[in-house]
């Protein structure tokens, strides 16, 4: 471990190692509620009800993600932190492992699971007729093909924050969620690929 997260968990002041580590995750996780905003912004600029109705119908699934988040995400990188204030850099590493192993294969079966009973999940979250495509082509980028990435992603930035590196870890969850803000419109919009809902996952 390098010598300024040393000083930041050992000698640094508890007010300045507090707002190190906090300010870029209070400013991350703005970014991210723009960022959540920003699919059902664009979609709805199509006028399409149908399409709206997609994103809605498939928030259920997406909100299910935070549940694996917080279970291998917050878990891990808790147990990381404590290990680190022991000095016991073996916990660390295992737990850091445990949480990204663990992590993936549960996505690899939340995208297993739904791919096996779509058809009574996509009822089950209030599908009709006139909606079921549209919420099954949405949910094919963000839970059939979309849970891996998804998943790591927000597990990865809890490991990263918990050995000191919030500002990194930060920056990347930023920069993601702008780029997908900028890609939403050229994904979504008529003037650009015109994908509707399905434009808004392939641009996460």
């Amino acid at each position: 471990m390098d010598n300024s997260k040393t000083e930041l968990f050992e000698s640094m002041p508890i007010p300045k190692a507090v707002i190190t580590l906090s300010v870029p995750s209070v400013i991350s996780s703005l970014v991210m509620v723009i960022y959540s905003l920003a699919d059902t912004f664009f979609v709805g600029m199509m006028n399409d009800p149908v399409q709206n109705a997609a994103v809605t119908l498939a928030a259920p699934l997406l909100l299910a993600f935070n549940a694996v988040n917080n279970l291998f995400g917050i878990g891990s990188s808790s147990m990381m932190s404590r290990a680190l204030g022991r000095k016991d850099y073996d916990t660390v590493y295992r737990s850091s492992a445990f949480g990204f192993y663990a992590s993936l294969i549960c996505s690899l079966l939340f995208s297993l699971l739904y791919g096996v009973l779509q058809s009574p999940i996509l009822v089950m979250l209030g599908a009709n007729a006139e909606t079921m495509q549209a919420t099954a082509d949405y949910l094919f980028w963000t839970v059939l093909l979309g849970s891996a990435p998804s998943i790591l992603n927000v597990v990865l930035a809890y490991l990263v924050r918990a050995e000191g590196s919030s500002l990194h870890a930060s920056i990347g969850t930023m920069c993601g969620c702008l780029l997908n803000i900028v890609l939403d419109p050229i994904f979504i919009l008529p003037w650009g690929l015109n994908l509707g809902s399905a434009g808004a996952v392939c641009a996460t």
